[in-house]
């Protein structure tokens, strides 16, 4: 009788410890995740700074608004338009130092090199 109580103690952590794991679900890269509308496409178009690709969008649902006779839309979506192109060239700004800066240091090699 001790044997088999030994035995069931060591197989109940075990099956414990399988129950106790956390499932973890692996997202499936292959499947896209859909959007539902174009404002919440807009919204993740800028929160992965890809303003070009938002400032196109805001765009078009700009113009969408003005054709549905919207007005009060149409002028909100110019303002969050308006933000939107402030970061685009903002992030081209940056772009343009960041690679005048690799230029200038390219530059200098050559310069240090030369003499």
């Amino acid at each position: 009788m001790s044997m088999a109580k030994a035995k069931s103690k060591h197989q109940i952590p075990a099956a414990a410890a399988k129950v106790a794991a956390p499932a973890r679900s692996v997202p499936n890269p292959a499947k896209p995740a859909t959007v539902p509308d174009l404002m919440s496409q807009c919204v993740l178009f800028c929160q992965g700074q890809r303003w070009r690709e938002a400032s196109q969008l805001m765009r078009r649902l700009q113009d969408r608004a003005r054709a549905d006779g919207n007005p009060e839309l149409a002028v909100s979506l110019g303002s969050a338009g308006t933000k939107i192109d402030f970061s685009l060239r903002r992030q081209m700004a940056a772009a343009a130092v960041r690679k005048t800066q690799e230029l200038l240091a390219k530059e200098f090699l050559l310069d240090v090199v030369e003499s």
